[in-house]
């Protein structure tokens, strides 16, 4: 008699769940081959183990199951070796996005920790510091729709960077305003907003340096309801130091919505150029 396996004997066997053999029957991707003549019971051959390797094989290259289907239709060598290219250069393409990702949390997490420390040290201690130029993405953002236009080109760059994700761009964005911000007029508005690129792209015409130089360094924590009370702080120390503003102000959000749901633990770091 020819050997024959019930569903959870052949799902025990080769670890998949009864319900997914259940599925694929019910696609017509492998149905049980062996209909018992005296009680219709439906039982798989031992041919079918094979094929379940098979298709276990086809969903570790990605296939959709719907890929499946049309791969196991494929009879000519030539054919299945330009399909398994086309799934081979998918893949490489999702690691290096993958990778991208990877490569922008360690930065993230770096820079949290970094920022997080510094301020756990000097807390909201306003001081003048040399601080690097940065390199970044710099769109004007005075409405809803510049924003939207920014965005669209964010995503265009997030494409051509490799090292660039989302992820990345949504926490490293930094804010750029005028003089007027720190003196609170017209503050509705953003004047600018930079996403910062790694120095390797400056020679891309989208790349900008934001030059800093000497900068006031200070932190604010908490909501942004209450930065007025740190720029309020800010403003005392230029009076004091007699300071001149030089440049535009930078606001970067270490610690924001992205990272945590609380606007009592958000961490801002606040760069102004000037001139001693």
């Amino acid at each position: 008699m020819r050997k024959r396996f019930r569903i959870g004997e052949i799902a025990k066997i080769k670890n998949i769940d009864a319900q997914t053999l259940r599925y694929y029957d019910k696609l017509g991707l492998l149905s049980p081959a062996i209909v018992d003549e005296q009680n219709r019971y439906r039982y798989y051959s031992e041919e079918q183990f094979i094929e379940v390797d098979r298709i276990k094989f086809y969903k570790m290259l990605g296939l959709s199951l719907e890929e499946v289907k049309k791969y196991k239709s494929i009879h000519q060598v030539d054919e299945a070796i330009k399909t398994l290219q086309m799934q081979k250069d998918e893949l490489d393409n999702k690691i290096v996005k993958m990778q991208a990702v990877s490569k922008n949390l360690e930065t993230i997490i770096e820079r949290i920790e970094k920022t997080k420390e510094r301020y756990e040290n000097s807390g909201s201690l306003i001081e003048v510091q040399s601080c690097d130029a940065i390199y970044g993405v710099i769109g004007d953002c005075q409405t809803i729709h510049d924003w939207y236009e920014f965005e669209k080109k964010l995503l265009e760059l997030t494409e051509c960077y490799p090292n660039y994700s989302e992820v990345g761009h949504n926490h490293g964005l930094s804010f750029i305003y005028n003089e007027q911000y720190l003196n609170h007029v017209e503050r509705e508005h953003l004047v600018k907003i930079l996403m910062p690129i790694e120095q390797q792209f400056m020679n891309d015409p989208n790349v900008e340096e934001y030059s800093l130089g000497q900068c006031i360094l200070t932190y604010h924590q908490g909501s942004y309801s209450r930065i007025e009370e740190t720029f309020s702080k800010v403003r005392q120390y230029i009076k004091q130091e007699h300071l001149s503003i030089r440049g535009d102000i930078i606001t970067t959000s270490i610690i924001n919505s992205f990272i945590i749901n609380n606007q009592d633990e958000f961490l801002i770091e606040i760069k102004i150029p000037v001139i001693n």
